[in-house]
């Protein structure tokens, strides 16, 4: 079996992959006590934390756009991700608009340093708050005109973006300064209880983003069926896509319990798939009389 094949395996194992960037110890300690999850050892660049089955990695990038953009390829890197892998920034920004506290999904990004605006999906029926979120390189106090403010979410952004789909990336942000609420009485307690209060509803969020995970994994990962099927017999690269097709199909009618016991007289690879297509064809017919 490849090298890919065991990885693939390897990686069915858990039904949904989540990743977490904070910037700060005090945002991810209450994440890191709600998913249980241990400082993983070793000289690492950054602090990484995962949960007991790793379906849940978090790394702690330190204040700014390039450390979040380190952490965030460091932590591919390190906990081996994958495509179906979504990706949560979660902190604390600054907010002209809204109430010290309120939680909210950003679905857009601009940069105080250049021009390019990048636009996050959100969740589509939600009671949530859309906000826009400007990202900068230096604290910023003039909340005029300005939703939300912080110094990592687009660096973030930019670079999960490469490893999945915009779709499975969520960034949250939890208010807490503004012209009400002045950034300097911030202390490591009150960050601590800023993300905390809002566990609830962070949960909530990241149930959404695993579901997105589970979904493409089951699309994009091939099937049991197919790896046992190429064990016990010879497929050429081109082959082993038209089995990859036809296992998804014969999957999807739920009729592939004893599939390797019609297989076992086959000779090779065509006459493999043409017992499938023939099982699939019959159940077609058998499908369409009912």
């Amino acid at each position: 079996m490849s090298l890919t094949m065991i990885k693939q395996k390897k990686q069915a194992k858990n039904q949904f992959s989540i990743r977490w960037v904070m910037a700060l110890k005090q945002e991810a300690q209450p994440i890191i006590e709600c998913y249980k999850m241990k400082l993983l050892e070793g000289n690492n660049i950054f602090p990484i934390y995962k949960n007991y089955d790793q379906s849940h990695w978090l790394i702690i990038s330190g204040i700014g756009r390039d450390n979040s953009a380190s952490a965030t390829s460091y932590l591919y890197e390190r906990s081996n991700s994958s495509k179906y892998t979504s990706w949560i920034n979660i902190g604390i920004a600054g907010g002209g608009k809204g109430n010290y506290g309120d939680i909210c999904l950003v679905d857009k990004i601009v940069n105080n340093s250049d021009t390019k605006t990048s636009y996050p999906d959100v969740i589509k029926k939600s009671n949530f708050t859309r906000m826009e979120l400007l990202t900068t390189d230096i604290p910023i106090t003039d909340y005029k005109s300005k939703e939300l403010i912080d110094m990592e979410g687009s660096a973030f952004f930019n670079i999960a973006s490469k490893f999945c789909s915009k779709e499975l990336i969520g960034i949250i942000k939890v208010i807490s300064d503004g012209p009400l609420n002045d950034i300097k009485k911030l202390n490591k307690s009150k960050i601590f209880d800023l993300i905390n209060s809002n566990l609830i509803s962070i949960l909530e969020i990241v149930a959404h983003y695993e579901k997105l995970s589970k979904n493409e994994k089951k699309r994009i990962t091939k099937p049991d069926l197919f790896f046992q099927i190429c064990e016990k017999w010879h497929f050429t690269v081109t082959q082993k896509y038209q089995l990859e097709y036809l296992v998804r199909r014969i999957n999807n009618f739920e009729v592939n319990d004893n599939i390797m016991y019609f297989l076992k007289d086959s000779k090779n690879s065509n006459s493999v798939m043409n017992v499938i297509k023939n099982k699939i064809k019959n159940h077609e017919v058998d499908w369409g009389s009912g």
